[in-house]
């Protein structure tokens, strides 16, 4: 790390050319973060402008350098300076081998990974078009042909770094989708495989440890399940869309459409929001000593311990009245702050995103279990009717 000082020289890379400027001063980017290095450095440019600048994006000025006949202009960036910048691994960093013979090894593995049905849903970025809300939800989209292109382009330092990225293929999975779905169940598939491969440096076969994971997963199946074939359909993205086919262990029970389900469940959800370091900022009433203008933007204040209090005691009839009122905690956030830059905003919408994917199920099984009871009960009444009415037989 370089300990820059006020009025120290420097210069960076810009659009393939060097630029040159001076420190002026120091201080946290965001004052919740004082011990961020992000963009704490405030420079000034020999062109006049200012800007803030992280230290890894600066670089001393080395004896001898050629400097730009016109002050504030750019000097370009010769190909021998680009590569004594690119990071040399240090021993052991990339195990037993090379940085070179290591990548190329796990391209291969990676290739033969996506020959295989159960990485579809991993192969390529997710379509934002199709899910707006997925990039609010997970924080660093990642898949397989990505991971692939930068192993390509020798972009982790360390290996350490490449199956700290492979780790997030599960974990973003797991994150949009519901923790049981077959989606989630594939990704952990993927996910083992691939770290184990990464793992074992003597492996050029990545379909020997997917069988081993795969025989492993069937083994660790309970009595009374078994295992069926299942669309995995565009409701539940892993990273790319679209309808996939993956294996998955279902139980034989009876379907259960209880009026009353709603409840335990709406209790879960609310339980999972807690979990969210998101939720923080929305879990007790705003304190308006130290938001006194809040009431003068907020009609009606919401939060979820009222929502919890609420549910607790029995006093919502529908799951419409619960999902109704968390809504309201999210539309008072962002009428409060409305600045889409803001942490707060931020934190809004992804807890947003997470409330409603869930929610929209437990809706959709509230209203089909009212539909199925209403169905039920006119032709008990017949039935009653009918047999009130009928002469007897007997004597």
């Amino acid at each position: 790390e370089r300990n820059w000082q006020i009025g120290d020289r420097f210069r960076s890379i810009i659009d393939d050319a060097w630029w040159f400027g001076t420190v002026e001063s120091q201080q946290p980017f965001q004052a919740e973060y004082p011990d961020s290095s992000f963009q704490c450095y405030s420079v000034h440019w020999d062109n006049n402008e200012r800007e803030r600048m992280s230290p890894w994006d600066m670089e001393p000025i080395p004896e001898g350098t050629a400097y730009p006949e016109e002050v504030g202009a750019g000097v370009p960036v010769t190909p021998d300076e680009l590569t004594a910048l690119l990071y040399k691994p240090q021993e052991g960093e990339w195990g037993a081998h090379s940085r070179d013979e290591e990548c190329e090894r796990v391209i291969r593995g990676i290739e033969q990974l996506l020959s295989l049905d159960i990485s579809n849903p991993f192969a390529v970025p997710v379509d934002l078009s199709a899910y707006p809300m997925y990039c609010t939800v997970v924080a660093y989209p990642t898949d397989l042909t990505t991971i692939r292109r930068r192993l390509e382009n020798r972009f982790y330092r360390r290996i350490s770094a490449l199956m700290w990225e492979v780790r997030y293929i599960e974990h973003n999975a797991r994150t949009f989708n519901e923790p049981d779905s077959p989606i989630v169940k594939a990704a952990k598939i993927v996910t083992d495989v691939l770290l184990r491969f990464i793992g074992d440096q003597s492996c050029t076969d990545i379909l020997e440890i997917y069988n081993k994971v795969k025989a492993e997963d069937l083994s660790s199946t309970d009595e009374g399940e078994e295992v069926a074939e299942v669309d995995v359909d565009s409701d539940a993205p892993g990273t790319s869309s679209g309808k996939r086919r993956v294996r998955r262990r279902i139980k034989r029970q009876p379907m259960k459409a209880s009026p009353d389900a709603w409840k335990e469940q709406c209790k879960q959800l609310l339980n999972l929001i807690y979990e969210r370091e998101d939720s923080e900022p929305f879990r007790q009433p705003v304190d308006l000593f130290s938001y006194p203008d809040y009431r003068d933007i907020v009609d009606t204040p919401m939060d979820f311990s009222t929502v919890k209090e609420t549910l607790e005691a029995g006093n919502y009839t529908s799951p419409l009245e619960f999902y109704k009122d968390i809504r309201l905690i999210f539309c008072n956030s962002k009428a409060y702050t409305p600045n889409k830059k803001s942490r707060i905003y931020s934190m809004t919408l992804r807890l947003s995103a997470l409330f409603e994917n869930h929610m929209k199920n437990i809706i959709s099984e509230y209203k089909s279990a009212m539909q199925c009871q209403k169905r039920k009960r006119p032709r008990y009444r017949k039935r009653l009717r009918s047999s009130s009415s009928s002469p007897s037989t007997s004597r």
